[in-house]
């Protein structure tokens, strides 16, 4: 009897040593797509995010003062593999968390489904810290309010790279599928949209869209695969267009229907903080761009940032609509 006890007990030992050596040398595997915990709701806010490059922390910072500028709405930033030292008195209305790169995939890039995903914003913009906002950049939460479908909107881009065919055939799409014309990653979304987004997130968990334009690339090929049939007008021009909105130009010659609410592009922080005070010297200037009609405000309903090739949508004056 005492020899079977003694026979367990030493049994019982090695059984404990054996899990503490696989847990030390075989550690357990885990799930490709991880499942990121997500905070309270928050109605309304800006999302971003950054990691310890200092190149786009020094961006960050303009960033920072152009939404507590123009905006009344606050701002998540999520540092990616680092603890951000925001200054809550300068910044009141920022909220400073933090995710891993394993949450992301592989690539950076995809930091932005998963900063959305976490961010639990029942109506949020996504911009890049490259993006500056300008004095009307609150009506996009208007938009979104009327916003009452499923899927996530996006400003139309003006240069289709072409460049995904590859990632088209695998959701068996083809140039011909596309219902909307290729659009830039500053997305807009709403509580509806979270299914579409942690789908697209799981995929670049699993490694999709490791290429061409990544998560933009990947959001585009998602939208058209689901019959996607909105856009944003162009509200992000390139940060060398500035000029032209400064200007009030007339006759617009080069990437016109554009409404300029966000500047994007710079990655140079000097250059940021110039744009900066540029926009704030402009402040309350007419933002619809025209062919040749000069400058408009929104409420001029008979000019239409939308392509000649879509048409204004009903839903907002912002947003327009395509027939595939």
């Amino acid at each position: 009897m005492v020899q079977t006890r003694v026979l367990k007990i030493i049994a019982s030992g090695f059984t404990l040593l054996f899990t503490i050596y696989s847990l030390k040398h075989f550690p357990p595997t885990t799930n490709c797509c991880v499942k990121i915990s997500t905070p309270e709701p928050i109605e309304e806010a800006f999302v971003t995010f950054c990691d310890s490059n200092p190149d786009y922390l020094a961006l960050l910072e303009t960033v920072l003062d152009s939404v507590h500028h123009f905006s009344t709405r606050p701002i998540i930033v999520y540092g990616i593999d680092v603890d951000l030292k925001l200054n809550f008195q300068k910044y009141p209305r920022s909220i400073q968390r933090r995710l891993k790169q394993s949450d992301c995939g592989q690539s950076i890039y995809f930091c932005k489904l998963a900063a959305i995903v976490h961010s639990n914003v029942r109506y949020g913009i996504y911009i890049e810290t490259d993006t500056l906002v300008n004095w009307n950049v609150d009506v996009l939460f208007d938009v979104l309010h009327q916003w009452s479908y499923a899927l996530p909107i996006a400003p139309r881009h003006p240069n289709d790279p072409r460049n995904y065919k590859r990632f088209l055939k695998q959701f068996d799409l083809d140039f011909s599928n596309r219902t909307t014309p290729y659009i830039h990653a500053h997305l807009l979304w709403t509580f509806r949209s979270y299914g579409f987004l942690r789908e697209a997130l799981a995929y670049m968990q699993k490694g999709y869209f490791l290429g061409a334009n990544y998560d933009e690339t990947g959001i585009n090929v998602l939208l058209w695969k689901a019959k996607a049939n909105h856009t944003l007008c162009k509200i992000d021009p390139f940060f060398t267009f500035l000029s032209v909105y400064e200007a009030r130009q007339r006759h617009c010659t080069e990437f016109c229907h554009t409404a300029f609410i966000l500047v994007h592009g710079s990655k140079n922080s000097t250059e940021m903080r110039d744009l900066f005070d540029r926009l704030k010297r402009h402040a309350g200037f007419p933002f619809i761009q025209t062919v040749n009609n000069g400058f408009h405000y929104l409420n001029q309903s008979e000019h239409s940032c939308c392509y000649p090739d879509s048409r204004p949508s009903s839903i907002h004056p912002l947003l327009c609509e395509h027939s595939g």
